[in-house]
């Protein structure tokens, strides 16, 4: 795994908390370092202070002695502060109180960091570790769709041309991907695609049948993206995002809100679904957070997909 790989680790590796939510909140891992903290002089063989290419410690990671083999406990910082605070000091108490053998730095690449992790919930959710929905999986076919992958391509070369957009440049963020069906369509053509969903079943559908990348993959809600992803993105993409009613327009709302905090400044905004009130309700939407878009008829007589498209750039 790539997590094992980033910290050069021979023996494996795994995260105490289950979910990026987890992670943000620390319970399992702060109940996990009190424990430590409670053990006597030399009990822990060998430790690791993860740090960014900046030098900014990012998590510390503790080595386990197991009859059946030993393993490690990766625990990435979060980004909260009062979180990060609470288990940062912990560390340092168990690290600085002589309770480890061995401590060792190890600088790795945040971006790569980011994508481990990425990665190995992706993998634990697709071997079922994570997941207790009892789903069944659905057939390939819900996953791949030709007629609109060349839709959506259609839709994107048409864009580029009109305002010259160079997407092999941009890191993307695709929001509501659920199973991937539009990640086959616009992976090809960007420089990297981060895709987010809430819905665990949707996502290990996709991870089944390949149509998502676990590196590439979070499940977090799009109410707080912002709070998992970390960085900005040069475009931020949505395609046939959930039904847009009257009682869950709030909702869409502060989904926009996120969606606007995570694009960067000249990047460009493309979201879809499939009527025209809710392409209506949408444009208004942003219009009133200061964002001027464009509504284009994206209608096609092969499939009921992506029928409305908002487009803008933010200025």
């Amino acid at each position: 795994m790539l997590l094992r790989a980033t910290l050069g680790l021979k023996e494996d590796i795994y995260l105490i908390e289950s979910s990026f939510e987890g992670l943000e909140r620390n319970l399992r891992t702060l109940d996990y370092l009190d424990k430590l903290s409670l053990l006597t002089e030399g009990s822990i063989a060998a430790a690791i202070v993860v740090k960014d290419k900046n030098g900014v410690t990012i998590g510390a990671s503790f080595k386990n002695k197991h009859p059946e083999g030993d393993f490690w406990f990766l625990i990435p910082y979060p980004a909260a502060k009062a979180a990060r605070g609470q288990t940062e000091k912990l560390v340092d108490s168990i690290i600085n109180g002589d309770i480890v053998s061995s401590v060792k730095k190890k600088k790795v690449d945040a971006g790569v960091f980011r994508s481990a992790l990425r990665e190995y919930m992706a993998v634990s959710l697709a071997e079922g570790a994570l997941c207790e929905c009892g789903h069944t999986r659905e057939p390939r076919s819900f996953a791949f769709n030709d007629a609109r992958n060349k839709q959506i391509n259609s839709l994107l070369k048409k864009l580029a041309k009109e305002h010259n957009l160079h997407y092999k440049e941009m890191e993307a963020l695709e929001i509501c991907c659920g199973n991937g069906m539009s990640t086959v369509a616009i992976k090809p053509l960007f420089h990297s695609i981060l895709s987010i969903d809430n819905d665990r079943c949707a996502v290990c559908d996709g991870l089944y049948h390949g149509t998502l990348e676990p590196k590439d993959v979070m499940v977090v809600d799009a109410l707080e993206l912002t709070k998992y992803t970390g960085e900005k993105f040069d475009a931020v993409l949505g395609f046939m995002l959930g039904t847009i009613y009257e009682f869950n327009k709030g909702m869409w709302r502060s989904i926009f809100q996120e969606t606007l905090k995570a694009l960067k400044d000249g990047g460009f905004l493309l979201l879809t679904v499939r009527e025209k009130e809710e392409i209506d309700f949408l444009a208004e939407a942003f219009r009133s957070m200061g964002v001027e878009g464009s509504v284009i008829d994206n209608r096609n007589a092969r499939n009921i997909y992506d029928a409305w498209a908002f487009f803008a750039i933010r200025k």
